[in-house]
């Protein structure tokens, strides 16, 4: 089984050397084992190809007798620390599977923490990983199922847009989309600039606590607003109190591409995905949930607006990669930050013999010029954040001082009383 790697996917491998990676981690109280993980990660690997599939002349090729699943039983440790670890450490993409698992084994907890390959899967399917990692630790025997071939492109661009008027587009917007890159990367020299270290990636980490998440979920509520807009707003807000100017005046939010084609089912491991792009106005004479109510109109109607149309014009435009890859890796660019929030988890809190304590929001860094992601979710009530970057381009102090300024915009905004925490 073969296809060749889609432009999403393809400017995700980067060189191929250079580490694109996505950690998830989550922390389970009770009894597992490391046959348990052995037989969940062997499930999961037999029902998705691309977990059986290595990376060769920029096609996926299924290999039918693929090297295992790595595991790798740590102590002493804590989950952020084998996080940024993990963020930095390649997959070799020719010989290796594009995951691995990390089982931190300390006392009264187990962590799992899960690389994959950015290349590999989005958002969702990530989690799809997770919940069946889970349910198989509860029960060995499930059946998950087989996915029996990979995602094509003609399986999520619908016919009518392979054809005809949409065909055409397609095509001229790709011709488009090389010439601006091509034109994007002239002006860019690499000429005496370095890549960014790994060595400088940071991650921080907190909670709403359960009563502030179900404040501000309220407010977005009785506001006609959604939480992501709202966080869109408070973090570009709270980027502009400590960096100015400079500040994040554009946020870029992934969109599960799951909303918008049926063929990627809620079990689908695939890389490509949508998003939209929110210019955040910088009115401090307005009040923040006007700014948030006058924001919420243009991204509704961004995100009503999606198709796949855009992904398929980049697959005309694949000689731009080399361009845009120069362009995001030497570009000059301003604090403006990738903000995913993936809602809450659906995921069973009880389960036979052990308990899902905690769910940490993923983490992932690119090799590009700009690294600030900032990844939040909700688990048992409670919204948890990530916040990644790398100490060359924003100093690890001014990401804290981000961080807590998010958290006093949050307590100004929000009616409740309640002391927002953090850990």
């Amino acid at each position: 089984m073969k296809r060749r790697l889609l432009f999403p996917e393809r400017l995700m491998l980067g060189d191929g050397n250079t580490p694109f990676n996505v950690v998830s981690t989550i922390r389970i109280k009770g009894s597992i084992s490391a046959e348990q993980l052995s037989h969940a990660l062997a499930c999961i690997q037999a029902k998705h190809p691309l977990l059986r599939a290595n990376i060769i002349d920029d096609h996926y090729v299924v290999q039918d007798h693929p090297a295992a699943i790595p595991l790798k039983i740590v102590h002493s440790t804590d989950w952020e620390t084998v996080t940024v670890s993990e963020l930095a450490q390649p997959f070799d993409t020719t010989t290796a599977p594009l995951a691995r698992l990390t089982w931190i084994r300390a006392l009264g907890y187990n962590d799992l923490v899960l690389t994959l390959h950015h290349c590999l899967c989005d958002g969702g399917g990530r989690w799809a990983l997770i919940r069946e990692i889970v349910a198989l630790l509860d029960n060995p025997g499930l059946d998950i199922g087989e996915h029996r071939s990979l995602l094509t492109l003609e399986d999520i661009i619908p016919l009518s847009q392979q054809k005809g008027w949409p065909l055409f587009k397609a095509k001229f917007t790709g011709g488009m989309i090389k010439y601006g890159c091509q034109l994007l990367a002239a002006l860019v020299s690499a000429k005496g600039r370095s890549k960014t270290l790994r060595e400088k990636d940071y991650l921080l980490h907190w909670k709403l606590d359960a009563s502030t998440t179900s404040s501000l979920i309220r407010q977005c509520n009785a506001m006609g607003v959604t939480v992501n807009t709202a966080l869109c707003v408070a973090l570009a807000a709270a980027f502009r109190n400590v960096k100015g100017d400079q500040g994040a005046a554009r946020v870029t939010c992934p969109v599960d591409i799951r909303k918008y084609v049926p063929a990627i089912t809620r079990d689908s491991i695939f890389a490509v995905g949508l998003s939209i792009t929110l210019d955040i106005v910088d009115d401090h004479n307005k009040p923040f949930w006007t700014r948030v109510q006058l924001l919420q109109p243009t991204a509704t109607d961004k995100q009503r607006r999606l198709n796949t149309a855009m992904l398929h014009a980049l697959e005309y435009a694949h000689t731009a990669i080399p361009h845009m890859i120069k362009f995001l890796t030497y570009g000059k660019l301003n604090y403006n930050l990738m903000f995913s929030n993936m809602g809450k988890l659906d995921l069973e809190e009880h389960w036979h013999s052990f308990d899902i304590d905690t769910v940490f929001s993923p983490a992932v860094i690119g090799p590009f010029a700009n690294p600030n992601t900032i990844l939040s979710s909700t688990f048992k009530g409670q919204m948890d954040f990530t916040f990644i970057s790398n100490d060359d381009f924003l100093a690890k102090e001014d990401a804290v001082a981000i961080k807590n300024a998010f958290l006093q915009i949050l307590k100004e905004v929000l009616p409740s009383t309640t002391p927002i925490l953090t850990v």
